[in-house]
């Protein structure tokens, strides 16, 4: 399953010209990155900075794809770029969807954080600490079970349109399943190592940071790739 995600991209019958456009959103998504980096503070920087994002709205609407395409037919290639329109829309969409799971997590993140830095380091007792640890424990378990279900939400309500967004006791026929799991792990090791390299997106300079827009985009396929297995063989 993972080797085959891995190749997915590059199988026989996948649309070579969408990795491309792709690839280029990747492309100039790092150039612009770079550029905004290299001139701020003067004003001017502003502007890359605000083209940096469409390509990243395009480039999510694929990945919103290639999970659409694998639910619909798992054995399918990787399927055309299609409209940019139809790609923003997918994106803004994937986008909306991902907000509205990570509210709460990142919520409680931000109160714990907050909590944590108005604590004087001179002042602290055994009952602020014990609050300190277990408001990060609290939040790290929180923001793993809702990162656990978000992808299968996503998938589902591209198999089900009628699917419900905040449902997740109808989902645990395929949470529960271990092919499920196996995929979920890896797509998650392989985005974040992905986007680790790109790191360097925006603060890199030359072709490491350009390389790292192309690692981060055909992390990005493989991992959308393995969400959709793991949906279609849990199901």
């Amino acid at each position: 399953m993972v080797a085959e995600a891995f190749l997915y991209p590059f199988r026989d019958g996948a649309d070579r010209s969408a990795l491309a456009v792709l690839f280029a959103c990747g492309l100039v998504t790092a150039i612009c990155g770079q550029l905004a980096v290299a001139l701020y503070p003067a004003t001017p920087w502003l502007v890359p900075a605000l083209v940096a994002p469409l390509p990243l709205v395009a480039w999510a609407g694929f990945c919103r794809h290639v999970v659409a395409s694998t639910v619909t037919d798992r054995d399918a290639p990787l399927p055309s770029f299609g409209s940019v329109r139809g790609r923003f829309r997918d994106g803004l969409l994937l986008i909306a969807v991902t907000v509205a799971y990570l509210a709460v997590p990142a919520g409680m993140l931000l109160i714990t954080v907050r909590g944590a830095t108005r604590i004087d380091p001179v002042a602290i007792t055994l009952e602020t600490g014990t609050v300190v640890l277990l408001g990060s424990t609290l939040t790290m378990f929180v923001a793993l079970a809702v990162g656990y279900v978000y992808p299968a939400v996503v998938a589902r309500r591209l198999d089900r349109a009628d699917a419900p967004l905040f449902h997740p006791g109808g989902l645990l026929y395929v949470i529960h399943n271990p092919s499920y799991l196996v995929a979920w792990a890896a797509a998650m090791v392989v985005a974040f190592v992905g986007f680790g390299v790109s790191g360097q997106l925006f603060g890199g300079r030359g072709v490491p940071g350009l390389l790292a827009g192309l690692v981060a985009v055909y992390a990005s396929v493989v991992a959308a790739r393995l969400v959709g297995i793991g949906y279609v063989r849990a199901r």
